[in-house]
């Protein structure tokens, strides 16, 4: 009986922690453009793989980045053709972290069905006058 009951208990908990584990996701490429215009903007572009439809994936990802601190636009880049597709998203970087903008498309379903597996960051900078 003890041992019976031992591994029921060793199986329980191996079954059910295989459902806690967060999709391993592989750290994005970073690229940085520098370009003229207020400091107070920064966009992203996100290249993300696992949307299957302009209907449900790029409109729930759409509405994922909206809701994030400081962002202001989003616009999806959406091609069934192609095997990943982007997100452009403009935000105030006083107001939030890219870190926080791209996990927030990866952790969509629990991480299972999105990857940001590249961002390009777009720093603006006022010109100074001399």
């Amino acid at each position: 009986m003890r041992i019976l009951l031992v591994s029921l208990f060793v199986a329980c908990n191996l079954l059910s922690c295989g459902e806690n584990i967060p999709h391993d996701k592989a750290t994005p490429v970073f690229t940085e453009v520098h370009k003229k215009g207020p400091d107070t903007r920064r966009t992203l572009k996100l290249q993300i793989e696992g949307m299957m439809c302009e209907v449900g994936c790029a409109a729930k990802i759409k509405k994922e980045l909206l809701e994030q601190d400081a962002v202001s636009s989003v616009i999806i880049d959406f091609d069934k053709e192609r095997e990943t597709d982007y997100a452009i998203v403009e935000y105030d970087p006083k107001g939030n972290t890219e870190l926080n903008i791209y996990n927030s498309v990866n952790m969509i379903a629990d991480g299972k069905l999105y990857d940001v597996i590249k961002v390009e960051t777009t720093y603006y900078k006022e010109e100074t006058l001399k």
